[in-house]
């Protein structure tokens, strides 16, 4: 059994819900159902955040084995005069500050209750309230293995570590003077692209143009064309493509707004609360199959818009441009029917861009306002609000789309260009270019990726949890990233795994000796 108590500071908006997101993370690790620890989080953050609304101080106790997490939310007071009318819904007490905030609706102690297998409380006024509840565990099905394809360019690390700290999934440590991903929870969304300095993270894809016949197409992502210059029409472009032997030219944004209309039309069918997901982005798709399994069957059932264009285009030979890693691997998936060439864009721009020939900018397409979905861009505000729908928090949105990138695509860190700026080319490009494509539905359920579970077995995953819990309590807690993990919890966590050892952390020795130190002057 594993067990663990949490403090909760009545009044901390800020940081409520601390207490119920390491709670999650225990429960991920030790690879409990994804349906039982939403189930567990819903029911854990709304007991949360009723002390930091209505208590004086308290703390969540946890008690965890393979069978079920046991919860008990303990506080000071003012305590509760009538439990059956807080049960019901719809009754809240919040004051003003909660309600400005969106908290306060009278649902806490029903979702609690709704959520749990074993639900009690007992409370009074001017005595506190005990909150107790259990949900029940089950293993979650092993996860599978995925590809990444973020190349590292050697001998280009100035040890910065900004990528330690970018990388939303802990994937990148830097050990012996030089990077490393740790491929099992790699999402290829280049945030540490992103964060480096030096460019020491690449992205794959050939960097010359391969053997082109007149049946050739070729695939364009539509922030490719962001990229050249004001003025610069598809009609140009298409010209300049032709002249390097390209006749079949396609554009991604053709199966990126199918794509938008069809998750349009299933979020307006659809029954289940809570947002739809648009798989928009694969490495988004990526995160919440490993970071937010809960969250798969909001993501709608299609493919992503690259996966589509691949699926679509059956002709002996298809060349397609991929400005990141998340595309390159999905493009990199067998095709028996295509052969397929996934080109990095250093080896197109540098022969397109002399060709195309330049035009007075014409006014941008109107934007249709009928439909406008909440697009999100950044891994970082992609996993704020994919960690607020796991929490039950974003129910007041249909459709969401998601991008790695900030901009989308057109925020790529491959591209030069400003995103925004690059967006409105791109659309000015694109003004008068009709063509259409088609969204293909999912043919399998998307499956979560076991990269968090620390063993197969819950009880083996417990004890390693437990051996990483006592490794992290010798470390300094700075989380500087200077061992090369980029947290003193993860780099307890490599050590179990065997992968390095607690040694690599230079301040631990500095610390015990500054511990002995403080005792010999506390004795003297």
């Amino acid at each position: 059994m594993t067990a663990a108590t949490y403090p909760i500071i009545s009044g901390d908006y800020e940081r409520g819900g601390e207490a119920s997101k390491q709670l999650k993370t225990l429960l991920k690790k030790i690879g409990a159902d994804a349906a039982a620890v939403r189930r567990t989080m819903i029911a854990a953050y709304e007991a949360e955040m009723n002390v930091v609304i209505h208590a004086q101080d308290g703390a969540m106790h946890v008690a965890v084995d393979p069978e079920q997490v046991e919860i008990a939310v303990i506080d000071g007071g003012p305590g509760i005069p009538n439990i059956d009318r807080a049960l019901s819904e719809g009754f809240s007490t919040a004051p003003a500050e909660a309600r400005e905030l969106g908290f306060g609706a009278g649902m806490g102690l029903p979702n609690i209750r709704r959520n749990s297998d074993r639900f009690s409380i007992h409370s009074g006024e001017g005595r506190g309230t005990q909150l107790r509840f259990m949900v029940r565990l089950r293993p979650a099905a092993p996860g599978v293995t995925a590809p990444n394809s973020v190349a590292i360019q050697d001998g280009r690390c100035n040890q910065c570590l900004r990528c330690l700290h970018a990388c939303p999934t802990q994937a990148t440590r830097v050990r012996g003077g030089k990077p490393l991903i740790l491929e099992h929870l790699c999402v290829d969304c280049t945030a540490c692209a992103e964060a480096c300095p030096s460019n020491v993270f690449g992205f794959p894809g050939q960097t010359a143009l391969p053997e082109i016949s007149p049946e050739t197409v070729l695939v364009l992502p539509a922030s490719l064309l962001g990229q050249l210059g004001p003025g610069v029409s598809f009609a140009d472009v298409e010209q300049a493509l032709a002249e390097l032997g390209f006749r079949n030219v396609r554009v991604s944004a053709a199966w990126e707004n199918a794509l938008a209309e069809a998750v349009r039309t299933h979020a307006a069918d659809a029954a289940a609360a809570g947002p739809v997901l648009s798989p928009v982005c694969p490495a988004v798709v990526n995160l919440v199959r490993l970071r937010f399994p809960s969250l798969l069957p909001q993501v709608a059932p299609f493919l992503t818009p690259i996966e589509a264009a691949r699926d679509e285009i059956t002709g002996p030979h298809a060349v397609f441009v991929a400005p990141c890693s998340a595309q390159y691997t999905a493009l990199a998936a067998p095709n028996g029917l295509t052969r397929t060439d996934v080109l990095a864009p250093a080896a197109i721009m540098p022969a397109l861009l002399p060709r195309v020939k330049r035009r007075a900018h014409p006014p941008a397409a109107a934007e249709d306002a009928t439909v406008t979905p909440l697009r999100i861009g950044g891994m970082d505000s992609v996993t704020r609000f994919l960690e607020d729908v796991e929490n039950g928090q974003a129910t007041d949105c249909r459709v969401v789309e998601l991008y790695a990138c900030p901009e989308g695509c057109f925020g790529a860190p491959i591209w030069k260009t400003h995103p925004a700026l690059a967006r409105a080319r791109a659309e000015a490009a694109l003004d008068g270019h009709e063509e259409t494509g088609a969204a293909v539905r999912r043919i399998r359920d998307l499956t979560p990726r076991g990269g968090l579970r620390l063993d197969a077995d819950m009880g083996r995953a417990m004890l390693k949890l437990g051996e990483i819990d006592r490794l992290t309590r010798t470390l300094p807690g700075r989380d500087c990233g200077v061992c090369g993990a980029p947290t003193c919890a993860a780099l307890a966590e490599d050590t179990v795994r065997g992968e390095t050892a607690v040694e690599a952390c230079p301040y631990r020795e500095m610390e015990d000796a500054g511990n002995k130190r403080r005792e010999s002057l506390h004795e003297s």
